[in-house]
């Protein structure tokens, strides 16, 4: 089947051809489960066949007028936490303001951000998905957890699912996550720039694990190359999270063995065992946090998590309009550029 004239193929003629309304052609172009599924098989092989284009003029026309009407609660997207005790997601001051962002963002594209604590509601995977279909909900983001949450994909086909950050990510699935890559490289050289030369890398084996060795990778390989003739300092990474007097020794042997005169890290501890080394922080020894919300400093990355939850649930909302549910063909992931803040604790002696 092909269009016999050299006038563009339009939805009415698509409807002509076939004997249906331009609308059905419409609602089955977008996937509308509205029309059956036979049916929009039948339209949209015919729209390929006789050689259709959207008209990329109409549809932002369309888009325009959907979002000047006004913005009303339609519809819920599902927050999910997976927090043994959910309140403590929220004392992370990075992951808070992701949830403060997409929240923001999802009123404004006429949703309700609505969170379904699991550990408390007991739930299966497969359950959640019942409740949220019942509630007519379509679009799930998963923020970072303290474990996997494992979603069975064919039992999730029916909802547009996405990940913040990447922690616990899947290789099939949508994600929004901050360039640590590029948050790495932005450190050595401004740190590079206040004048410190021997500057160390410090964290631990989860955190490592949870950010895909982004910092460390991009942070090393461009502070070497700044400083060619530099004898090596290797990272310092801790077996555990929790701070130990085993570890702060090591901390101390570190910075004295290789003379390090400013520390890269995510620890906020690291603030705490340096004041009781008895150095000064910034004069004597400089430290730039991988974020500066949750790091205790204040020079380092700003991840900017706010915009991390946004651009999160705009993404989502997008999906959701398409009916592009399911495991996607293509996964993506929407890296948010991080900005460098200079404080206190990066102020060297002349």
């Amino acid at each position: 089947m092909t269009s016999s004239s050299n006038r563009p193929t339009t939805l009415r003629s698509i409807a002509r051809e076939l004997g249906v309304s331009h609308v059905t052609v419409s609602l089955a172009l977008r996937d509308n489960p509205k029309i059956s599924q036979s049916r929009r098989t039948e339209i949209q092989k015919a729209a390929k066949e006789m050689g259709y284009r959207p008209d990329p003029i109409l549809r932002q026309l369309a888009s325009y007028k959907s979002s000047s009407k006004d913005t009303r609660i339609q519809s819920s997207i599902a927050w999910i936490n997976n927090w043994k005790k959910p309140s403590d997601f929220f004392k992370q001051s990075e992951f808070k303001r992701y949830f403060e962002g997409a929240k923001e963002t999802a009123s404004n594209h006429g949703y309700n951000l609505e969170t379904f604590n699991i550990q408390e509601l007991d739930v299966t995977p497969k359950r959640l998905r019942t409740i949220l279909s019942s509630r007519g909900i379509r679009g799930v983001i998963i923020p970072p957890h303290p474990r996997t949450y494992k979603i069975p994909y064919k039992s999730w086909r029916d909802f547009a699912v996405l990940r913040i950050g990447f922690d616990n990510p899947s290789s099939k699935r949508h994600i929004v996550c901050p360039d640590q890559f590029e948050g790495g490289r932005l450190a050595a050289q401004k740190m590079h720039e206040a004048g410190y030369r021997r500057i160390g890398y410090l964290s631990n084996k989860n955190k490592e694990l949870r950010s895909r060795y982004n910092f460390l990778a991009s942070f090393q390989t461009t502070r070497d190359l700044l400083n060619p003739n530099s004898k090596f300092i290797p990272p310092l990474i801790l077996e555990s999270s929790v701070p130990s007097v085993k570890a702060k020794a090591s901390y101390k042997s570190w910075l004295k063995e290789h003379n390090i005169d400013a520390v890269f890290t995510g620890l906020s501890f690291a603030i705490n065992w340096t004041h009781e080394l008895g150095l000064r922080i910034g004069p004597e020894l400089g430290i730039a946090g991988t974020s500066i919300h949750d790091s205790g400093t204040d020079s380092g990355i700003d991840q900017r998590p706010f915009e991390i939850g946004a651009v999160a649930t705009q993404f989502l909302t997008r999906l959701i309009s398409l009916h592009e549910f399911g495991i996607p063909e293509i996964p993506q992931r929407h890296l948010i550029t991080p900005l460098w803040v200079s404080g206190s604790s990066l102020k060297k002696n002349p």
